[in-house]
């Protein structure tokens, strides 16, 4: 990965994967601006340096795109001034949660393939299913509102990977980011969790995890060039293309479109 990659990272230390999606650069020579998009994982285990850090750095808005049972259990500790907003992908997490997990590693024991086909079906879910569709189309109003210059948004979901990356997809696009850049910010989880993924697989390991188990954690836990290229397959069959899927099913206008451009853009 490009240093330019790496130094998207903000420096948060009591949360993962907190990363800034200011400095890529559109197909048309613009870049987007810095403290003004933020991606990452829950904000339920910040410690008050990183709060302060965050409300520092502008954040204005908060999209948490987690279920509610997700929520109830690690609230966000959202910095002060804040708004939260309570956008759920899906009625029950299908990407992260331990009951989830349990589930596919007994289905793993007769199928090594089980976590990885469970994330495809994760990330169907997540461009077809219509409370997606719904929770997208919400992030983006609240992307039209982030119109005020020094006011950062953030959006997650509980590792900031797949709902999140899902999310970070649709906002790049629209702002004209390469296709190619969008992979890379992508599969950059896999950089920013690298320590916390190693940290669970070898308590895992230690408690007697198989290989097959190890296996799945692993493909719960971080992400593949195949999982974003699946998503991408899935929205050209069903709806033409990203930009499509942007005006006919987000419900874009022109006039919205250029409007986020001219917020985050420079």
């Amino acid at each position: 990965m490009t240093e330019n990659l790496t130094n998207q990272l903000i420096g948060v230390k009591s949360g993962r994967n907190f990363r800034e999606l200011g400095g890529y650069k559109t197909a048309d020579g613009k870049t987007i601006k810095m403290h003004k998009l933020l991606r990452t994982a829950n904000l339920g285990s910040l410690d008050e340096t990183d709060r302060k850090f965050l409300h520092d750095y502008g954040v204005k808005y908060v999209v948490d795109f987690r279920s509610q049972a997700e929520v109830d259990h690690e609230p966000d500790r959202v910095p002060e001034g804040a708004e939260y907003d309570y956008d759920p992908v899906f009625s029950e997490d299908l990407t992260n949660a331990s009951k989830s997990i349990e589930e596919v590693i007994k289905q793993g024991q007769k199928n090594p393939q089980a976590g990885y086909e469970h994330m495809m079906f994760a990330y169907d879910d997540m461009i077809t299913s219509e409370p997606a569709q719904k929770a997208y189309r919400r992030f983006f109003d609240l992307l039209l509102a982030n119109d005020e210059e020094g006011q950062s948004l953030i959006f997650h979901c509980t590792a900031g990977k797949d709902r999140t990356g899902v999310g970070a997809l649709l906002i790049l696009t629209a702002l004209g980011v390469p296709l190619e850049a969008i992979k890379q910010d992508y599969l950059l989880t896999n950089i920013a969790t690298a320590d916390f993924v190693e940290n669970m697989m070898q308590k895992a390991k230690a408690q007697g995890a198989d290989d097959a188990t190890l296996n799945i954690l692993k493909d719960f836990q971080t992400v593949h060039v195949e999982y974003i290229d699946h998503v991408l397959a899935t929205i050209n069959g069903k709806y033409g293309s990203v930009d499509d899927y942007l005006h006919d099913i987000m419900k874009l206008t022109d006039a919205e479109i250029s409007k986020l451009r001219n917020i985050y853009l420079k």
